[in-house]
């Protein structure tokens, strides 16, 4: 927590933005759209342990959420591990990319997704443009062991080859959007795995037998004007001499992890009975982009940093980097409802999207003739059966239907919004059989109360909880008990104590009644639904903060810097944080903003108790607030907008005390229905 101070000022200006209607995205000129999605699952060359099975998968709902964009199927190459696909060997990889670069023309637009292991080697002595002196390396299929004589891991594709290419296609005028699913380094922290259906793509370098001091010489396969830092480094060259000037094109970057970060794979949507492994970044990406066809780069990678802070993945970071991140996603100008396309035969309604785009089952679409179908010319609404990531249908009344024609378009009308988290146990050395019957029936009782907490198996939890030291711990999915409290051979006890990094993990204390005790595991169990239910509802409200303008900014040591896009910054002791906050639209706003700390505890901070939060147009309102250490962790800063009209409302109701400092829950609440939310996320050290 901190203490802040506010104030509220009137501008005395109106700032108004056009509406824009129509029911397809349309580009802003008839540009090409190309595509190559490159999948390595499987690697002949390494061992049994690091084979993957999510990167086929990726491009499949990549494809589709590409496709549902406009790209025609003649431009998605795709390069994968999969039955009747052509393999993604170095050749054939870097063979792509010069089809690419040879082809480009000004105002297309390229995107690249790479999803497989990656690592890092030594670049060789003379390099002084990677300041950690490694450069990072994606892992083809071929891909084998150290060669010394080449300085290189045998078929791996440099960073710098892949800038090679990318500076080729923007020399033409042609922008590039490149996705890396796949992590460079790191360290796993979880000791001994207790979620089985987890699996990282990162290849430790030992096991590839790679060197850790610099290189003496390095034969170059190919040379570079200029060097990428790491797959996400912006890169500046100019136009070659023998080409006329032109305009280049922009760069937008994205990557699964930071430099010291894994990234995993993992069966999705979790839960889901007929959940397949994939990458976490690549099925976030896709989810966010399905749900919010209107987003510029800047508000995806919020979306995406919001949607992580939803799951209890807290170990892996996304990076986000771009010349403009204001631009719109796939230079969609014109923004407008998406209608899916959808097959009416035999009385089954099938539609080309699914949970990605939040026609999960139990949701309901209005049925239309034409993608830009009026509303007044709707055909009915429709309840939806079913759903797989990237389909979904249902089985309308026969006099609904009689007259629909065999083509359709639906558009989502009220999503389902998942709001349960799946709780499992995690028995620890301590426990008897007899506690851990006690403690699985205890949550069963909990199941059935209705605060949204659902008991699952151990490789579908959100949370663990386990119980020693006369403690009740929750533990977040990537997190793992004190080596000694793990059920482990002495080996592996041996290894886990060599590898696992501390953690902190929350706790309350284990009363000695047992009715006392199934109330404090629900009391605890509340709050983090509370939370959960308060995060998650972030992704499924519009990309963009409609009527606000809200300016965020961090002081430290006495100077400012704009709050980073590109993860989450680390905040001590003393340094400030300073927002302002806009209504630039006419209808009044009342403002909410609430502080979500790393124990589950939440705080309104605006407005305080009986005061008024109505911003009128124009209005504006400051906030100033000093950090303090006493939650060490990540922490969420939540501004909320809702239309004023008639009585204040604000999110009082969700405050609740951290989970580590009282033992009495707060009920269940709703995420609240608001025109919009901005979500700001840190972690605070000491």
């Amino acid at each position: 927590m901190g203490a802040g101070t506010m104030t509220l000022s009137g501008t005395g200006k109106w700032l108004c933005g056009a509406m824009l209607a129509g029911g397809m995205l349309v580009s802003p000129v008839q540009a090409a759209r190309h595509a190559l999605l490159v999948g390595v699952a499987d690697y002949p060359n390494l061992p049994a342990s690091l084979q993957l099975d999510g990167p086929a998968h990726d491009a499949e709902i990549v494809q589709a959420m590409l496709r549902q964009r406009g790209f025609k199927q003649d431009n998605i190459e795709q390069l994968i591990t999969a039955e009747g696909k052509t393999l993604p060997t170095r050749e054939n990889i870097l063979a792509a990319l010069e089809r690419l670069a040879a082809s480009a023309s000004e105002d297309d637009f390229y995107y690249l997704h790479f999803a497989g292991h990656g690592s890092r080697q030594p670049a060789k002595a003379t390099d002084n443009t990677e300041p950690d002196g490694l450069d990072e390396i994606f892992l083809p299929t071929d891909a084998a062991e150290w060669d010394s004589y080449i300085g290189s891991v045998k078929n791996a594709i440099l960073d710098d080859e892949i800038a090679h290419y990318v500076d080729r296609i923007r020399d033409r005028g042609a922008d590039v959007w490149l996705v890396f699913d796949s992590c460079h380094s790191g360290t796993m922290t979880r000791g001994a795995t207790a979620m089985p259906e987890v699996k990282y793509r990162r290849v430790d370098s030992a096991v590839l037998g790679i060197p850790d001091a610099p290189l003496i010489h390095r034969p170059s396969p190919m040379v570079s004007e200029t060097r990428a830092r790491g797959f996400l480094g912006e890169v500046f060259s100019g136009t070659p001499e023998d080409e006329p000037p032109r305009k280049r094109g922009e760069l937008i970057a994205f990557s699964a992890a930071q430099s010291a970060e894994t990234t995993p794979e993992m069966k999705l949507p979790r839960g889901a009975p007929d959940r397949r492994f994939h990458g976490l970044f690549t099925y976030t990406l896709m989810e966010v982009l399905g749900a919010n066809p209107q987003l510029s780069y800047q508000q995806l990678a919020q979306q995406v940093l919001s949607r992580y802070q939803s799951l209890p993945w807290q170990a892996t970071q996304p990076l986000f980097s771009a010349s403009d991140m204001s631009r719109p996603v796939f230079n969609d100008d014109v923004p407008a409802e998406p209608s899916y396309f959808a097959t009416f035969k035999n009385g089954k309604l099938d539609i080309q999207a699914g949970s990605l785009s939040l026609l999960g089952t139990g949701a309901t679409v209005t049925i239309y003739d034409s993608p830009v179908g009026k509303a007044k010319n709707a055909l009915g609404t429709v309840r939806l059966d079913g759903a797989t990531p990237v389909r979904s249908w249902a089985m309308p009344e026969e006099e609904q239907s009689k007259d629909w024609p065999a083509t359709l378009y639906v558009r989502l009308d009220k999503p389902v919004l998942t709001t349960e988290v799946n709780v499992a146990l995690l028995p620890s050395a301590s426990m008897s059989n007899k506690d851990e019957k006690r403690l699985q029936k205890a949550l069963a009782e909990i199941e059935k109360s209705g605060i949204g907490i659902k008991v699952s198996a151990l490789d579908a939890a959100d949370i663990l909880v386990s119980e020693f030291d006369e403690q009740l711990w929750f533990l977040q999915a990537d997190q793992s008990l004190p080596c000694e409290e793990q059920r482990l051979a002495e080996a592996a006890r041996k290894v886990c104590a060599e590898t696992r990094l501390p953690q902190r993990l929350l706790n309350l204390a284990l009363p000695d009644s047992k009715d006392r005790q199934l109330a404090v595991l629900q009391g605890g169990l509340s709050k983090i639904a509370n939370v959960t239910r308060l995060m998650s509802s972030v992704q499924h409200l519009p990309g963009a903060q409609q009527q606000l303008k809200v300016s965020f900014r961090i002081e430290h040591d006495g100077e400012q810097s704009e709050f980073p896009v590109n993860g989450q910054p680390v905040l001590t002791e003393g340094d400030r944080i300073l927002f302002s906050v806009t209504n630039k639209g006419r209808q009044a706003q009342d403002v909410s903003i609430l502080f979500v700390d790393s124990q589950y505890g939440v705080t309104q901070l605006y407005p305080e108790s009986g005061q008024p939060n109505r911003l009128d147009g124009g209005e504006s309102l400051n906030f100033e607030w000093d950090v303090n250490v006493e939650t060490v962790g990540m922490e969420h800063l939540l501004v909320s907008s809702q239309p004023g009209d008639g009585v204040n409302s604000n999110l009082g109701y969700l405050q609740q005390a951290p989970l580590n400092v009282s033992t009495r829950g707060l009920g269940s609440s709703k995420p609240p229905q608001s025109s919009g939310l901005n979500l700001f996320t840190w972690q605070v050290s000491h």
